[in-house]
């Protein structure tokens, strides 16, 4: 059935299986390298093959000005424009009109030191010399540029740049560029060289480095490069209570640390594993004074500052505004769900019940994930009724959604089996719609029959904000039959969870296919089955991929039970990590045990990642199966006592 589904739109998009038929050899034709080729098979099939084999050809830096000026024209909505305008960038001749060359760059900055030095000549030439300066300036100051550009850009805009190579130094030095930085130290005065030197040599990891630091001049001693160059170097010794002594003493203003995200990931890792180690309070004090305000590292910085403020340290005000902080800063419906779960926490702990209630309310508007089911349990708010999947758009073929080539891209990239890249072309349409189109997108989509797709276009959605209940947990057919401790929701969970349901895709450490088997797990469980054993067939045939899957997964339900949590992480990183885990954190299954401080003590940020999302999909999938609501009840879920 998916075929046919699959086959009947793409008569609708691209005009038949001969269309159908010349893309497949166009995309073979683009694997091979052979781009005459793909073009000519492309032509056959008319305007969207074409645009497909182009973009490809585009892509790879094989094309003229005029060429990518022409596909900027016609599809300025695609995905993948900014490495298309990168490898265009090479494209341009110094004797191009400047004309075209600004119209290439009104899509995108330039990117790359040849690109920098065309439209900067392009402006010149049309009179815009401050704006030729200004795009130097730029370049000049965050760009890595090769030796012949900076020799240019020295040469046209000398003045312009003079006040700025303390600047570019400083720049190379932070993002590691030492052969850059090594070019930009004669344009400094001598005390930034002496700086440059000891920074260079730090990061070099050379010899001498005490009489480098030494040499610095007092005016840059306490310079915030140096110092992070230092916390680094340590780090890399392993001298652990310098990285903490350093991390301490910078964090006391943003302007102490000069780039607070640089500091950002190791400050993260030692946060972490103080936390793992027991040492509560320096966690919090390495954790908390971070000086972000966005990104994955404030993100996990803040809570985790106020979850031990709470939960280790008994400062629940402190936590409260931590929490507050968290919530401000994110976006996704993962997160909104974790802060609104942790204010009540907190509230709670202050003994706040009707601000407790609010937060907890608040969290409950987020019930596809892990915190936001808790805080609606916990707070009271039964399951949202959207979870069974009964929240559709209608939308009618004519629509303008269906008639944009990107969609029509997409539509015909799945009709070939190109699921991945199908998928990527539909969640870019969603990165630019409104809530209602992205739900007609998805009532469109739906009819191609490939849960895959329903779920990355959700999942882009969700990153902007918006939720698509029955789109985030998407169906697929699971056989658990003879599989008498695998539900079908768990199933389904770690399915989601591992393939996205693309059961083509393989993972960079070999596992295959819908369950993401690996090749060995599979021989082995097929030997206990009594059945042949396919390494081609654990990705191409969703069916035996699964039956393997949900053997082993049965497995894994012997030794722990009905509980997610051991399932989930033995799935992911192996009964042996799970048996561990268990001797070192207790055993969740025990009344004694809070699971859900259990959860967040797992050290690896994957699996603990990846326990919370196989949960939190547990009664979602239960919703859509049965079209009906339930109690929920995660936390009790999560015990699998």
């Amino acid at each position: 059935m998916r075929n046919w589904l699959k086959i009947g739109v793409a008569l609708l998009a691209i005009g038949g299986s001969p269309a159908q038929a010349d893309l497949s050899a166009a995309m073979g034709h683009v694997r091979a390298g052979d781009w005459s080729a793909a073009l000519a098979a492309a032509q056959r099939g008319g305007e969207i093959p074409v645009a497909v084999a182009q973009w490809h050809r585009l892509r790879s830096g094989q094309g003229t000005l005029d060429e990518y000026l022409a596909f900027l024209r016609a599809y300025p909505d695609w995905p993948g424009l900014p490495l298309l305008v990168r490898r265009g960038e090479q494209a341009i001749a110094p004797s191009a009109p400047a004309r075209d060359v600004i119209e290439f760059f009104s899509y995108h900055l330039p990117q790359t030191p040849d690109g920098v030095l065309r439209l900067s000549n392009a402006l010149t030439q049309t009179d815009r010399s401050a704006d030729a300066d200004a795009l130097a300036v730029l370049a000049w100051r965050s760009m890595t540029l090769n030796t012949e550009a900076e020799n240019v850009l020295m040469s046209r805009h000398g003045p312009a740049l003079a006040d700025h190579h303390i600047a570019r130094m400083d720049d190379l030095l932070w993002r590691g560029e030492l052969e850059a930085a090594a070019r930009q130290r004669p344009r400094v005065p001598e005390e930034w060289r002496l700086l440059h030197d000891a920074r260079a040599a730090l990061r070099n990891d050379a010899p001498g480095v005490d009489s480098r630091i030494a040499a610095v001049p007092d005016g840059l001693s306490d310079d915030p490069g140096l110092a992070f160059e230092r916390m680094q170097w340590r780090a890399r010794k392993g001298r652990d209570a310098g990285v903490i002594e350093i991390l301490l003493d910078r964090s006391i203003s943003a302007n102490r640390l000069g780039r607070p995200e640089a500091w950002g990931p190791r400050r993260r890792l030692v946060a972490r594993t103080l936390f793992g180690d027991g040492k509560t309070r320096e966690a919090y004090l390495v954790a908390s004074q971070n000086y972000l305000t966005e990104g994955a590292n404030f993100a996990d910085l803040e809570w985790l500052s106020g979850y031990l403020a709470l939960t280790k340290l008994d400062s629940p005000a402190a936590a409260l505004a931590h929490f507050r902080r968290f919530r401000a800063g994110v976006s996704s419906p993962i997160s909104l769900g974790r802060a609104g779960y942790w204010e009540g926490r907190a509230h709670e702990a202050l003994g706040q019940t009707a601000e407790a209630a609010a937060a907890y309310a608040f969290g409950a508007e987020f019930q596809t994930s892990f915190y936001g089911q808790l805080a609606a349990e916990r707070g009271g708010v039964p399951m949202d009724p959207r979870l069974t999947g009964f929240e559709t758009f209608p939308v009618s073929r004519e629509s303008s959604i269906a008639a944009s080539s990107v969609y029509k891209a997409g539509v015909a990239l799945n009709a070939i089996g190109d699921l991945t890249l199908a998928g990527r072309f539909f969640a870019h349409m969603a990165e630019s719609m409104d809530r209602g189109d992205i739900g007609r997108l998805l009532t469109l989509t739906e009819q191609l029959g490939e849960p895959y797709i329903q779920l990355v276009i959700a999942k882009r959605a969700a990153d902007q904000g918006h939720t698509f209940h029955r789109d985030y947990f998407p169906l697929e057919e699971i056989s658990v039959d003879g599989r008498a401790g695998v539900s079908p929701e768990l199933a389904l969970a770690i399915a989601r969870r591992e393939s996205e349901f693309n059961p083509t895709v393989v993972s960079p450490a070999g596992a295959r296919g819908l369950m993401q088997v690996m090749p060995g797990t599979a021989a082995d469980v097929s030997r206990d089955l009594g059945i042949t054993y396919s390494l081609p067939r654990l990705g191409t045939d969703p069916v035996y991929n699964a039956r393997l899957g949900t053997a082993y997964l049965q497995g894994l339900i012997e030794e722990f039970g009905n509980n997610p949590i051991l399932v989930a992480a033995g799935y992911n990183a192996g009964p042996a990590r799970a048996r561990q885990w268990m001797r070192e954190l207790g055993d969740p299954r025990s009344s004694s045990v809070d699971v859900v401080a259990w959860v967040e003590a797992i050290p690896y940020r994957e699996t603990r990642n990846y326990v919370m999302r196989v949960s939190e999909s547990l009664a979602p999938y239960r919703a859509r199966l049965s079209g009906q609501t339930e109690a929920l009840r995660l936390s009790k879920e999560l015990a699998g006592r």
